[in-house]
């Protein structure tokens, strides 16, 4: 197919690649077309009714050979289109739009060049996290284009200053994850092939690596995924020695996070010291490497220095001075530390402190049951004193 007809009328243009997306398709271009005045799909090989869904929302559609690099997708899909701005979304996203005056937020802020979404996995509860930046909707300017096959990311090379913004009213739901047998095997022929192709031929950014790791665990190759872990800490370890940070620091805290965590469990203190010290040396206002600290230090038998952490999270949070460009549980902004410093107090027998932590992890929570049980153990402690 040619060259899609332009039209300079266009403000904002949906531009999405797709493959067999006939189960998703109609939701997310249902949630999107009141919003947009063009709707992009570049399919990459469909072989289901994707495109029947997509001629039904008029979209303008074109194909590109699928040769495993989503960002040679992407950037042909930014070639076709004609808006002013760019929404990027994914078949199986839906978007929802609270402030229905969102597009004069676009025209409020001509400096700002990307705005971030926040997006939300649905039927995942574990995966509900906060943070992380979706880069989801951005001015159609030459300069940006997509690097990396897998996991492409946004890059701007013009001449403008790059200025992000939080569209706010403005968010994404995704439903990809909620169908664990089609999520396996999208894994295993799609994403691990071209993880491992990348790894062999050129080498995997910490983030990717982390990536491959996951997607192994996902499948249950618990050797590679170990593997892989291995391979990140020995690139990582003169850094942690030397005290100079990574280059490509993007996931960097929260690998360390993950793998301070690892060698918790396999009781290597010294390692999860070093991965927090120099992790948040580098990156000190990092929620989980925060907290991390703090439940070392009282599974260690220093309550105080534990509680130090915990406040310290409890503080991040209430003045929302905290790292967000990688996601987090929740939790950690106010639940998770106020039992932290709960159990600490108990460690300490400062029972009056350690009821009031735990009443303000149920101010959060009323269901917590660490807090819930633990109140009645102090209770049964101060009946019996």
């Amino acid at each position: 197919m040619g060259q899609l007809n332009a039209s300079p009328q266009t403000f904002v243009s949906l531009c999405m690649i797709v493959k067999n997306e006939g189960k998703h398709l109609a939701r997310c271009l249902a949630s999107a077309q009141p919003y947009v005045d063009e709707i992009v799909i570049i399919d990459t090989g469909s072989q289901d009714n994707t495109l029947e869904i997509a001629a039904q929302f008029g979209a303008k559609v074109d194909f590109f050979k699928w040769c495993d690099d989503f960002a040679a997708a992407r950037n042909y899909s930014l070639s076709k289109v004609s808006g002013e701005w760019v929404l990027h979304l994914d078949a199986d996203e839906e978007l929802i739009v609270e402030d229905l005056d969102f597009h004069q937020q676009l025209l409020a802020q001509p400096d700002v060049l990307i705005h971030a979404v926040t997006r939300t996995d649905i039927n995942v509860p574990e995966a509900a996290f906060l943070g992380g930046f979706h880069a989801r909707v951005f001015r159609n300017l030459p300069g940006f284009r997509y690097v990396n096959r897998y996991h492409e990311q946004l890059q701007y090379q013009g001449d403008r200053p790059l200025v992000y913004n939080h569209l706010e009213g403005v968010k994404i739901l995704h439903y990809g994850n909620s169908d664990e047998a089609a999520l396996r095997e999208k894994t295993l022929t799609r994403d691990i092939p071209i993880l491992e192709s990348i790894h062999q031929q050129e080498g995997l950014s910490f983030w990717l690596l982390d990536c491959l790791a996951r997607n192994y665990l996902r499948t249950d190759q618990f050797d590679k995924a170990q593997n892989c872990y291995q391979e990140a800490f020995d690139r990582l370890l003169p850094h942690l020695i030397g005290g100079e940070k990574p280059d490509g620091f993007y996931w960097v805290p929260t690998l360390m996070h993950f793998m301070a965590a690892q060698a918790l469990e396999r009781n290597d203190f010294e390692t999860a010291r070093l991965l927090c010290q120099r992790g948040l040396e580098w990156c000190p206002t990092h929620l989980p490497l925060t907290y991390m600290a703090g439940s070392m230090l009282l599974e260690l038998g220093f309550p105080l220095g534990a509680i130090a952490y915990f406040e310290q999270c409890l503080h991040l949070a209430q003045t929302s001075h905290f790292y967000s460009r990688e996601p987090f549980v929740p939790t950690l902004l106010n639940l998770d530390p106020a039992c932290g410093i709960g159990l600490a107090q108990m460690e300490l027998k400062n029972w009056e402190l350690a009821t009031a932590a735990f009443e303000r992890a149920l101010s959060f929570d009323p269901n917590c049951e660490i807090a819930q049980q633990n109140l009645e153990t102090i209770k049964g402690v101060k009946d019996g004193e």
